[in-house]
């Protein structure tokens, strides 16, 4: 006892070192040292402009009101309850209805602007038909010219860039993206998105995706799910040759060098210098010293093109804010498919993953490359980031050079910003945790824009003598802390909030979930952002409200644990999203079902709001689907129906009729009673037999 509190008290006051430079010596300690002085007007600048990136960020949280209806509505995601697989048969009608379509509407269209997303340009159609575009100088105007073809922001950021081509206009043109958009991806790299509404606005919106396509049919959008896309994309692009000469869509003589970076092998560049320090620092945002170092790695990459230098982004604020910065000063987040199908996701901890199988699955592990992954800690709790890569260090083996960068800023922005305060629920209590951690060799804590610098440089030394065969392959821990952005709470009006049919129905149902309990009722819950305001409001300004106590899970899997537990009056309620939320809800549900009573759960599933177009492409739902598997798994681990009851909630229409039917439930003691919170389009409708000729 005597040696551990000895050795504690040692540790106490251990200086925070760096990572060793090439000498094997603490390269914090060359950092020279500087008086504190106030920010300058650049820095000032700088950091306007990093909060204007998050609140951009949060805006993606923020509820909405739904956007309002076209004459039969229009195009709608599809909330699918029960699998939906289109037949052979099925398909082939879908796909004929969808061609013909589109054969007429390329035909009458004074212009057309197709787009290639990243998941598309490995199709054969999408590089033919950006090979057979012209982008000579004099021949055709993308500014003019009726047919466009160019390739979508997603895909630049595949390929090294330390600027971007110009972006294509659409004006007026029939536009027609061909791929997979995406709502979380399109705000971190900054695409022009807000093409999409006025396109469909104007009924000139196409969008194909695997299985389903967006487009005008008859008097408005719709959706046609089941369709064959690889023989809807050749439709397209032989309706497009028929109609005459297309032209490249970013600018004279650009196609070659763009073309040649995503298909073929682009001449070797010079090495560029390592990164410095230079009076201009002074000046910089932290942000800029990660920009500059993209910036570095994609100059490497054009260096030594036969050797990957890739890079992947979780979900989270600080991260989606080094991804905009980088975008907005015109360099390459340098991902891959891969990296662009997590964000596409936004599934928190998805690059852990992504670690894990780069760093043991051949060839991927025997091959040389360097490999970058950024994640902000509250997501990489959720997938044992530390934990993995600390154990991956002591037997690496590897050929890569590998760095995990982690935001350390103790707290969960998405839901703290959405009701304009700090849960303690929310916050991490993960200093000492970290601190710890920087004991290690492979382990640098950067608390300081000095820091930060030195690091970076280091990293780029390291960087050039991996790929000059100078240093052997290494896993390392940047902790980066003290890195903050200023912005106020995305609140939006919350007013309606306040007064929605949601909150009645919760002071109803939960005002008598709780009648004549001694001890607070848990309600459990974790990613939280499609349901949190209307939590807040109704615990902080609800008498109601005064009878529970939120418990937020660290993860969505923990909440659902707790859940089927024994509980203080053998009660509780779990709220959860229909994608998050389901994971583990079997082993709760086996729990609460099992024995002869004493335990009662309440499951509350609540979807996202249809506001804007880039809606049909949400965050971890198919492209133009939502799936609603909840209620039906759920459904699963029930043998009578005296002990379960589900009920969709469809607002003010049938509120009433809701209420009443879980009182009674919860009063009779029903083990499982699970409301189904519909959103918006799914309420107050009636589905109309439309049929569409097939040729």
């Amino acid at each position: 006892m005597a040696d551990a509190k000895k050795a504690a008290k040692a540790s106490a006051g251990v200086k925070r070192k760096g990572l060793a430079d090439a000498d094997g010596n603490d390269s914090f300690k060359s950092i020279p040292e500087k008086k504190p002085r106030a920010q300058s007007e650049a820095q000032k600048a700088r950091e306007a402009q990093m909060s204007e990136l998050a609140r951009e960020y949060m805006e993606q949280y923020a509820a909405g009101k739904a956007m309002e209806d076209k004459p039969f509505v229009g195009a709608q995601p599809l909330l699918l309850r029960k699998p939906q697989i289109a037949t052979v048969e099925e398909t082939e009608r879908y796909t004929a209805v969808a061609c013909r379509t589109l054969e007429k509407l390329i035909a009458a269209a004074p212009g057309v602007h197709v787009r290639i997303g990243d998941d598309a340009k490995q199709s054969k159609e999408a590089r033919a038909l950006l090979e057979a575009s012209t982008d000579e100088e004099g021949v055709d105007d993308k500014d003019t010219s009726p047919l466009l073809v160019s390739v979508a922001r997603d895909t630049m950021h595949t390929v090294p860039h330390l600027e971007f081509p110009p972006p294509a206009p659409t004006g007026k043109r029939l536009l027609i993206y061909i791929g997979t958009p995406s709502r979380y991806l399109s705000m971190c790299i900054k695409s022009q998105r807000g093409r999409f509404d006025t396109a469909y606005e104007q009924d000139r919106l196409v969008i194909l995706c695997r299985g389903v396509c967006m487009l005008p049919l008859g008097a408005q959008e719709q959706n046609i799910f089941g369709v064959d896309e690889d023989a809807v994309f050749k439709t397209i692009c032989r309706s497009l040759k028929a109609k005459g000469q297309i032209c490249w869509g970013h600018g004279p003589n650009t196609k070659a060098k763009l073309l040649t970076a995503m298909y073929g092998y682009p001449e070797h560049q010079p090495m560029p210098p390592t990164l410095t320090h230079s009076a201009k620092h002074d000046d910089m945002h932290t942000m800029d010293y990660l920009v500059d170092y993209l910036k570095y790695l994609n100059q490497v990459q054009m260096a030594r093109p036969q050797e990957p230098v890739k890079n992947w982004y979780d979900t989270g604020l600080l991260v989606s804010v080094l991804t905009g910065a980088a975008a907005t000063a015109g360099v390459s987040i340098l991902t891959d498919s891969d990296g662009l199908g997590i964000l596409r996701d936004a599934s928190i901890g998805h690059i852990i993953s992504k670690l894990n199988q780069m760093v043991t699955v051949e060839p991927y592990s025997t091959s040389r490359g360097v490999y970058n992954f950024w994640i902000g800690d509250g997501a990489c709790r959720l997938n044992g980031g530390v934990e993995l890569t600390m154990h991956l260090i002591e037997n690496y083996k590897a050929k890569s050079m590998t760095t995990l960068f982690i935001f350390n800023n103790e707290k969960w922005a998405i839901e703290d910003n959405l009701v304009a305060g700090t849960f303690e629920e929310h916050h991490l209590y993960n200093k000492g945790f970290y601190e710890l951690l920087q004991e290690h060799d492979n382990v640098v804590m950067c608390s300081n824009d000095g820091e930060l610098c030195q690091t970076m440089s280091l990293l780029s030394q390291r960087v050039d003598k991996y790929m000059k065969g100078e240093m052997p392959p290494s896993l390392n821990i940047v902790v980066i802390r003290g890195c903050e952005v200023n912005m106020p709470p995305v609140l939006g009006d919350i007013e309606p909030i306040k007064n929605s049919s949601e909150m009645a129905m919760m002071c109803n149902i939960f005002g008598k979930f709780a009648e004549g309990c001694q001890h607070k009722i848990p309600i459990y819950g974790c990613s939280a952002f499609e349901y949190i305001q209307y939590l807040h409001i109704f615990l902080e300004e609800m008498p109601e409200g005064k009878k529970f106590q939120y418990v937020c899970g660290r993860t969505d899997i923990q909440a659902a644990h707790m859940c089927g537990m024994k509980q203080p009056e053998g009660k509780c309620i779990l709220m959860i999203n229909d994608v998050y939320g389901i994971n583990s809800i079997g082993e709760s549900l086996r729990s609460v079902l099992s024995g002869f009573g004493g335990k009662q759960v309440l499951v509350m599933i609540w979807h996202p709001t249809l506001i804007k177009v880039i809606d049909h492409f949400h965050l971890h739902r198919p492209p133009m689907v939502w799936p609603n598997l909840g209620p039906e798994l759920m459904k699963y681990y029930v043998r009578k129906e005296p002990d379960a009851v589900f009920v969709d909630f469809a607002g003010a229409q049938n509120s009433e009729r809701v209420c009443a039917k879980v009182n009674t439930a919860l009063e009779e003691g029903t083990p499982l009673v699970c409301v189904n919170v519909l959103p918006e389009q799914e309420r107050a409708f009636v589905s109309l037999d439309i049929r569409v000729k097939t040729g």
